[in-house]
């Protein structure tokens, strides 16, 4: 599976501390604890501010942005963790956890222009900002959107396991 990390403000924000692990050529270098736990809790920063995001007053651009870094966060929390769960079961549940959600939220996520592939990552319409109405991602991307919440709780998961010392 073949990820590109694009280098978004919305990204690095997201990542946060770990800023300088968006670029892919820096997350080369990195063990594989420290990139899950990077990229869990980027996946964690993304879902809880998407659910205080205002999609309506955001230019398309913006919104774009906010979808694709969603999707990266979740694309490399996946193949960060799923390196990283030969050393934990736990990790590994969650990494299966992540892709079933996908598969089963994939209807939902598709009316919003985000498509789930087979191996349980996402890609983005290049145009979902602005194909679709800005009032759907609003609906989706709620603090009771079950889909959301599950998929924190999978990315805690791999944050309370993921031992940075490896």
């Amino acid at each position: 599976m073949s990820i590109s990390v694009t280098n978004s403000l919305t990204l690095r924000l997201y990542y946060g501390r770990y800023s300088s692990l968006v670029k892919g050529s820096t997350r080369n270098n990195v063990p594989s604890g420290t990139l899950s736990m990077a990229d869990a809790s980027a996946l964690r920063n993304a879902i809880r501010k998407l659910q205080d995001y205002d999609f309506a007053e955001a230019s398309e651009a913006q919104v774009q942005e906010k979808l694709t870094a969603f999707a990266d966060s979740i694309n490399n929390t996946l193949t960060s963790a799923a390196k990283y769960s030969g050393n934990d079961t736990s990790v590994k549940n969650a990494v299966s956890k992540i892709k079933n959600l996908n598969s089963s939220y994939s209807s939902q996520l598709k009316q919003m222009g985000i498509t789930v592939n087979k191996d349980g990552t996402m890609s983005v319409y290049e145009s979902a900002a602005k194909n679709y109405s800005r009032s759907r991602f609003t609906d989706f991307f709620t603090s009771d959107n079950k889909y959301l919440n599950d998929l924190y709780d999978a990315a805690k998961r791999i944050t309370r396991k993921v031992d940075v010392r490896i």
